[in-house]
């Protein structure tokens, strides 16, 4: 599919890329680690540029840009892997948010608040969803229990992104009437934050609820009635910019491979030279091409409405994207040699963060499980 980009997103896509080589260009060496700037400062740059919250619906305080800016910005950070915490940052809270912001509960003058500031650099949050021993299942079991004017949370919940300097959580809980989502204050008492590195160092936690006590009227953004479809759709939206981000870490792990082999010297003949290593090259590139197709193919569904051959068309990016990005990097690592291997080079990165994405919003497997569900119920009905 063909993506032809408009003027403004091309500015965006060269604003981004010489934003993010002046900040890596700045950013210290440390313990033979690429250099990579501060999350916060980046965040805090890219909000003032109108670009962090760029895709997010303006109710909400972003900037309006949505299927089509969040392609650009994903795949944009993907390709530098600056550890920008984009996707637990921004991208899944900002969904659940912005959902919340353009509804009519109790919750919309908060979560329109927070996520506004989220939108402008100024604030985080982490979203709360998966629980121990359930893989990627997104109905909660972590209950809240009703007490007068306000409920009780008790469970636990991992895999939750980006924790530290969290402002809020956004829970999801088991009402009598189905999933619900809170707002949870990072500093609840009851609540408990163990954070562990995840793949590529990035930082999660594993949240304890031990009776957190909430007013239920505040602190409830999305109800009973709406609160798995909301989580549904963030995970969706998730996925995608976990697509488009994987898609930019292939593009610069080829690109950088290339760069290498022409460089790089053997029997007096740069190694591009060698058929064998061009055949592999091609056929990284042609992955990447049909990865590339899918993705843009997504963005234009996730702009429609969440019809069934839209979520279908966002498993099978997600999906393919788990299992190309894994081939390519891996091959790209191969096809430095023993130097692919190490940390001062980088390319390694790219794997790193590819295999963490799939740890935490699913891997290949569960995500073509979840293409053929949808399949399968489209064509039941």
């Amino acid at each position: 599919m063909r993506f032809a980009p408009t003027e403004d997103e091309v500015m965006v896509e060269d604003t981004l890329d010489r934003l993010l080589t002046e900040m890596i260009d700045a950013a210290p060496r440390r313990d033979g680690e690429p250099p990579a700037p501060e999350p916060g400062a980046l965040r805090a740059r890219l909000g003032q540029l109108g670009l962090w919250g760029g895709w997010l619906p303006e109710c909400a305080g972003g900037g309006g840009g949505g299927a089509r800016m969040l392609l650009i910005l994903a795949r944009g950070l993907g390709r530098r892997p600056v550890g920008s915490g984009y996707l637990g940052a921004c991208v899944l809270p900002g969904a659940l948010l912005a959902r919340a912001a353009a509804g009519q509960g109790a919750g919309r003058a908060p979560a329109a608040d927070l996520c506004a500031r989220i939108a402008a650099g100024e604030a985080t949050a982490a979203a709360a969803i998966f629980e121990p021993r359930r893989r990627w299942a997104p109905d909660p079991i972590l209950v809240a229990r009703p007490d007068g004017d306000g409920v009780i949370l008790t469970g636990e919940k991992v895999h939750v992104a980006e924790p530290s300097g969290a402002e809020a959580f956004l829970v999801s809980a088991a009402e009598a009437g189905g999933a619900s989502v809170f707002l949870v204050p990072a500093d609840a008492p009851g609540l408990t934050v163990r954070t562990y590195p995840a793949f590529d160092g990035a930082e999660m936690a594993r949240l304890s609820f031990d009776a957190v006590r909430l007013p239920a009227a505040a602190a409830r953004l999305h109800g009973p009635g709406e609160g798995a479809g909301a989580i549904e759709e963030a995970l969706r939206i998730a996925r995608f910019a976990m697509a488009a981000e994987t898609l930019g870490a292939c593009e610069a792990a080829l690109a950088q491979t290339i760069d290498y082999q022409r460089e790089r010297k053997q029997f007096g003949r740069p190694l591009a030279s060698f058929q064998a290593l061009q055949f592999r090259a091609a056929d990284l590139h042609s992955e990447i091409e049909l990865l590339r197709s899918v993705v843009l193919g997504a963005a234009e569904t996730l702009a429609g409405p969440p019809t069934a051959h839209a979520r279908a068309d966002i498993a099978a990016a997600a999906a393919m994207a788990a299992e190309t990005g894994d081939l390519v990097a891996r091959e790209a690592i191969h096809l430095h040699g023993a130097i692919g291997m190490t940390r001062e080079l980088g390319v390694g990165r790219h794997l790193m963060r590819i295999n963490a994405l799939t740890r935490w919003l699913g891997d290949a497997d569960h995500l073509r499980e979840t293409f053929l569900r949808i399949e399968e119920e489209e064509a039941a009905a």
